[in-house]
């Protein structure tokens, strides 16, 4: 067993963190987060025209 994803994703948050000084909330903070570490769906969801 490895740590290295964790540590993967736990190095991305530390650059996003070192870059995040701007911010004015925690929200966009988390946002950003998700969105480089992948579990952030920017696709829209398509409803079936009737």
């Amino acid at each position: 067993m490895t740590n290295a994803i964790t540590e993967g994703f736990n190095s991305r948050i530390q650059a996003i963190k070192a870059d995040a000084r701007g911010f004015r909330s925690f929200a966009n903070y988390r946002i950003r987060i998700l969105f480089h570490c992948g579990k952030l769906d920017l696709r829209p969801v398509l409803t079936p025209q009737s």
